[in-house]
């Protein structure tokens, strides 16, 4: 239901109230009661927000504790995974589509985006806790994914700079409502989910998600199959909380890397010539399986009414598995061959994580202080083995999809990397006065990475310290209205990029002994609430830099400078909330310019590029949607989804044309069963969703349906 806030004086109830609990006594004489509620303040009464309101109540994940988005001086991004799954939805990708600064660089193997214009593979998380091993994560256990723009490393430590994404996960409660869901769909799409809570007495509740879901695609012999299992369970006696969480997942599918690019005589690249059905595996043979396990275990105590501390120990088990053939260079010009590699992974990964905070809150002298302390301990294990051999040759247009008998793959890689880190943080949220707020923070990072080759004992070592600051104000000189200004910093160690890993592959390169990559960002915005707060607005203006960014020098491709600098300028609208009773709007909108400001000429593309635009960047992203959201009955939404222009690779030698994508739902309400009817690109629009190289270019899916059945108990 939709109720909106309200403002009450209540002074005839207070004299009311006064006279029923003094039993009439002359306590509450009218002259008496009238002089003592002329100074009582007036009391605001707050209702909760519609339950398809797409605005957070609060928001976690940009200072480690609930707060106010208003509150913070930095972008921030909050999305409903139930509006993602009701499209079909299933991959971080799906939920990330269409939120403004975020380009979706992922391929077959595992997740990764640019945000804000730089990579962030290595930069998800999930409940606060590092997540950076190399899969498909599903959105089957979590309930929002919220997204902090800008350098974050105060609070999660090395990163790419340009924000973190961090995954909410589903948690038993007492007011958790249990579901039960089918799913069908075009390309053969079936799927069922059960989420169940359970609450055992008044301490005690658990829940249980658990689904599986097949789905085909317009590529020819692309399939894919997922299923998880993710059980909880909590004690909470108001004082001391125990969150104990496991998930168990399996994504096994073929594997796809997309399309090559053709070649023109003059040597210039154009879009994929074949049909956008075209694969280049060997079909019957390919396969990739990710495995992964999740156990997080959440101790909380409140010391008194103003502190508590929380202990969060995490650890990821993660096994990947892959025979994957795939499309290289192009052996002609125009529409001729293309060589392909095949590639075979067996992947280990084993993260441990564990953190211990301690927040409160302090009135000194007026001012109040809202406080995080914390220290983090990481332990990171990843043991890659790769095998390789060259396949057979086929033809761009219609490429043999049979497996060859080729050599055997031969071993290319089998490494042990090892990662550990320290680090100490603080975190100060200061109300200044009701129109000033200051956000302060500070984290010390120690960073020891560990690489062995197995094939040629080569090992690199390295150990970067860090520290890394973050200040924030926020002004509001009207009710309605919070402008502020930030300054954040990250940083990337060697050896702690997208994934943990030191070169041992050549003892001539510097690459190693390389001071840290760092980034900062300037951000200055408002934040504000129109029409009684039922919309709320954010605007920010943004200029992220690289520096200490390393090139390669072309001359010597095993030396590498410090001297480059990617830079992006950027511009953020975001419009949500409650048009009118019953119907709401979730969107935003970027416009951005990502550039090489300074480098040195790239060894591996042979051209200077310096200049150009970064590579997998969309210069302007957003969507809009409407909907109609009734507490019962029919229901509908449409909405578009904009995704400007990307170029393929860092010499900007091809770049993937803008496009429009419109969605659109509808569906019925009954008390306890919910039926939707959602369209994915309604127009059937022909467009290439994303790219990791000349060719590997990913068509985008035409039109697609999907019928869901829900009932909640």
């Amino acid at each position: 239901m939709s109720i909106s806030s309200s403002r009450l004086r209540l002074r005839p109830l207070a004299i009311a109230v006064c006279s029923l609990a003094s039993g009439f006594d002359h306590a509450c004489a009218a002259d008496s009661v009238g002089s003592d509620v002329a100074n009582l303040p007036a009391i605001e009464i707050r209702s909760k927000r519609s339950h398809y309101d797409p605005r957070p109540a609060s928001v976690h994940t940009a200072t480690r504790t609930d707060a106010d988005v208003r509150d913070i001086p930095q972008t921030v991004n909050s999305i409903r995974v139930d509006d993602v799954a009701s499209y079909g939805g299933q991959t971080l990708a799906d939920a990330l589509s269409g939120v403004p600064g975020i380009s979706n660089t992922s391929d077959t193997r595992f997740d990764s985006f640019r945000i804000r214009g730089f990579a962030g593979a290595g930069d998800v998380f999930l409940d606060g806790v590092r997540d950076d091993a190399q899969y498909v994560r599903s959105l089957g256990n979590i309930e929002r994914v919220e997204v902090l723009k800008g350098p974050a490393a105060v609070l999660y430590g090395r990163g790419s700079g340009g924000g973190v994404i961090n995954r909410i996960s589903k948690q038993p409660g007492h007011d958790v409502q249990s579901s039960v869901r089918a799913v069908a769909g075009s390309y053969g799409r079936i799927g069922a989910a059960a989420d169940v809570n359970q609450v055992l007495s008044a301490e005690w509740a658990m829940r249980i998600n658990a689904g599986r879901d097949h789905a085909g695609s317009f590529r020819n012999g692309v399939d894919s199959t997922r299923q998880y299992l993710a059980p909880s369970i909590k004690w909470d006696n108001q004082r001391t909380s125990w969150l104990l969480q496991l998930e168990q997942g399996e994504f096994e599918r073929v594997p796809d890397r997309g399309m090559p690019a053709g070649r023109r005589a003059n040597g210039a690249y154009f879009l994929p010539p074949a049909p956008r059905s075209t694969t280049y595996g060997a079909l019957g043979r390919d396969f990739i399986k990710d495995t992964s396990t999740y156990v997080r275990s959440t101790f909380e105590h409140k010391l008194d009414a103003q502190w508590k501390i929380r202990n969060v120990l995490s650890q990821l088990n993660l096994d990947s598995r892959f025979d994957n053939t795939f499309a290289g260079n192009l052996t002609g010009i125009g529409n001729s061959g293309v060589t392909r590699s095949r590639w075979q992974q067996d992947l280990q990964h084993r993260n441990w994580q564990g953190n211990l905070e301690l927040e409160g809150r302090l009135d000194a002298g007026g001012v109040q202080h809202q406080l995080l302390f914390g220290a983090e301990y990481s332990n990171e294990n990843r043991y890659p083995r790769l095998w390789r051999a060259n396949a057979s040759t086929v033809s761009m247009m219609a490429p043999d999809n049979r497996p060859d008998n080729g050599a055997a793959p031969a071993l290319n890689t089998d490494s042990i990397h090892r990662a550990r880190g320290h680090a100490l943080y603080a975190q100060d949220q200061i109300s200044l006065s009701p129109q000033w707020q200051l956000l302060a923070g500070l984290r010390w990072d120690h960073f020891e990475a560990d690489s062995l080759s197995l094939l040629n004992n080569g090992r690199a070592r390295r150990t970067t310290t860090a520290l890394n600051p973050r200040l924030g104000v926020v002004w509001s000189p009207l009710a309605a209205h919070s402008f502020y200004a930030s300054y954040s910093k990250n940083f990337i160690p060697p050896g702690g990029a997208d994934t943990i890993s030191l070169s041992t592959a050549s003892a001539g390169s510097n690459v190693n002994a390389l001071d840290p990559q760092f980034s900062r960002q300037l951000e200055a915005g408002v934040k504000s609430e129109w029409f009684d707060k039922k919309i709320s607005t954010t605007l920010a203006v943004f200029q992220l830099d690289l520096y200490n960014r390393r090139t390669q020098v072309s001359s010597s491709p095993d030396l590498f400078v410090l001297t480059g600098l990617e830079r992006n300028r950027g511009v953020e609208l975001g419009i949500n909330g409650q048009l009118a009773t019953d119907w709401f709007i979730r969107s935003g909108f970027s416009v951005q310019k990502a550039r090489i400001v300074e480098a040195k000429s790239c060894a591996a593309c042979g051209v200077n590029v310096q200049g150009k635009r970064s590579a997998g960047v969309s210069s302007a992203n957003g969507s809009l949607f409407i909907s109609y959201a009734p507490a019962q009955g029919f229901f509908a939404e449409t909405g578009v989804i904009h995704e400007g222009s990307r170029y393929v690779d860092i010499a900007n030698q091809l770049d993937l044309p803008a496009y429009t994508r419109w969605d659109a739902k509808a569906g019925y309400r009954f008390p306890q069963v919910e039926l939707t009817l959602a369209v994915t690109n309604l127009t059937n629009r022909s467009y290439y969703a994303t790219s990791t190289g000349l060719s590997q270019i990913m068509p985008g899916t035409p039109r697609s349906a999907l019928l869901s059945a829900a009932y909640r108990f």
